[in-house]
């Protein structure tokens, strides 16, 4: 899933906020440096999950021929890969 860069940053305030005010862990670093750590994290994620939809992408592709001829749907097979590619790798979707 893409999200623009407004909606990643907004995102990455909102952890952050809640990490300071809730205090669950203690903040060493200043909000700032927090929340672009954060923002990494959550773009680090995001093209993992790209790099994973674009190899079950190929995976079905190559299998088109088999999946067509036995009448298996497209999205369902791509959810199921997909879910399978992820633990596989430890990604948790």
């Amino acid at each position: 899933m893409r999200l623009s860069r407004y909606r990643v940053e907004r995102l990455a305030s909102l952890v952050t906020t809640k990490l300071v005010s809730e205090k669950p862990v203690e903040i060493l670093a200043a909000a700032d440096d927090v929340e672009a750590l954060v923002a990494k994290a959550i773009n680090q994620n995001l093209e993992e999950e790209a790099t994973i939809d674009a190899e079950v992408r190929d995976l079905l592709l190559k299998h088109s021929a088999v999946m067509i001829r036995e009448g298996v749907d497209q999205r369902t097979a791509f959810v199921k890969v997909k879910a399978e590619l992820a633990k596989r790798r430890g990604f948790v979707l």
